[in-house]
């Protein structure tokens, strides 16, 4: 936009004055010049010239003011801001950033414009991010109301490859303590072992195979959608006797699988009388003397200094990769089970690290009630900007000349 004190350096007439901004008529008609097909069909397909215009007109207007308001916020788009949305554009054409600005040129665009264009993009995505995206909470009940209303089915259209294992006991005869043991085994050496090892019990292995979800009995549905150890689900309880299912596969395009990793660490902060080297020198001693698990518990205690988990003996409880640092995340998926990484570094210190067991959960549920808060938080969200615009234009001065 032009302001009107540099109006005169222009031969364009001017269209529009917004407050002190002016709307020049050069910029009403290369918004109608590139609009895509898509839009066109969408939206001006059905408008006369002189209501295109209009359109065209009122969408430079409501920019106008919205970055008026973002300048009045404070809101900025740093260079660098702005350097990473077009690599990223330019990325997802498989392009350089040069190689998209010639593109664009060679189209016969003008790509000054369009990083001014960018950059007023951001400012008000920026502006409603901040000032009514971010503000808008969205309770549990709405969502539940929303899944209800929309009949939304949350955990996908799963169709799962199963193999079942059956204790066969319909009175209920033998001792938890059996069962429990049987369960431990099952996660430790496998159905075909444990049916081995358990030769005096009624114990069956079928290969239910692939089944889609609204077959199975719901007692084994919410056992498939609660945690998996290792792809075997709790022990599920039914009057035929005990149950165990092996998640050999599943299919599902909706569905969002995630490992959770059960991690304890030891933390050590570098300080002025002590240095990297030699607080690498001490997790490496740390790391030879541990023997077993109550040993980690026991240095993690006296010498972490994490103190939030050490004093639970360096336990972190199952924690998701991406909710951690990138470099402790990576040592601790690549770790295998109930071993001592070597000494790390993160921005917080040096580490070493234990992994006590690995799950897998099925995050589908999260993911899709994730999203629907979305979107009943951008419904409301653009219900208030839509009524903030509104005030937006009223308190304005806006004066539209003829086209």
């Amino acid at each position: 936009m032009a302001s009107i004190a540099n109006a005169s350096d222009y031969d364009d007439r001017i269209i529009a004055i917004v407050n002190d901004k002016v709307i020049l008529k050069s910029e009403v008609q290369n918004i109608i010049d590139n609009l895509s097909p898509e839009i066109i069909t969408k939206e001006y397909s059905m408008l006369s010239d002189q209501e295109i215009i209009n359109k065209a007109l009122q969408n430079l207007v409501e920019t106008s003011l919205l970055i008026q308001a973002a300048d009045r916020f404070g809101i900025r788009i740093s260079d660098i801001a702005l350097e990473s949305e077009l690599q990223r554009i330019a990325s997802s054409q498989n392009l350089s950033i040069n190689d998209f600005r010639k593109t664009i040129i060679d189209q016969g665009g003008n790509y000054s414009k369009f990083i001014n264009d960018l950059r007023e993009k951001m400012t008000i995505e920026t502006l409603f991010v901040s000032q009514f995206y971010s503000r808008m909470n969205v309770t549990e009940e709405e969502v539940e109301n929303f899944i209800k209303r929309e009949d939304i089915n949350q955990y996908g259209n799963i169709e799962y490859d199963l193999i079942e294992f059956v204790i066969e006991d319909e009175q209920k005869q033998l001792a938890p303590e059996i069962i429990g043991d049987v369960y431990q085994s099952i996660l430790e050496q496998g159905f075909n072992n444990t049916k081995v090892k358990y030769d005096n019990l009624n114990i069956k292995i079928k290969n239910i195979g692939l089944i889609e979800q609204d077959k199975l009995p719901s007692v084994f549905l919410r056992a498939l959608r609660g945690n998996l150890n290792d792809k075997f689900t709790e022990l599920i309880t039914s009057s035929k006797g005990y149950h165990v299912l092996n998640v050999v596969d599943l299919i599902n395009k909706t569905s969002s699988i995630v490992n959770e990793y059960k991690v304890r660490h030891i933390l050590l902060e570098p300080n002025v009388m002590t240095d990297s080297e030699e607080i690498n020198k001490k997790l490496l001693d740390m790391k030879n003397q541990i023997k077993n698990l109550d040993d980690f518990i026991l240095f993690a205690k006296k010498f972490s200094d994490d103190k939030g988990s050490g004093y639970k003996g360096g336990d972190l409880g199952y924690q998701r990769p991406k909710a951690l640092v990138k470099e402790f995340a990576d040592v601790m998926k690549n770790m295998p089970l109930k071993k001592i990484s070597d000494p790390f570094q993160t921005r917080f210190g040096w580490h070493i690290l234990y992994v006590e067991n690995v799950r897998s959960i099925d995050d589908t549920k999260s993911l899709v009630r994730k999203n629907i808060a979305n979107i009943i938080r951008s419904n409301k969200a653009k219900a208030e900007r839509d009524d903030w615009v509104a005030k937006l234009k009223e308190q304005a001065y806006i004066e539209i000349k003829e086209f």
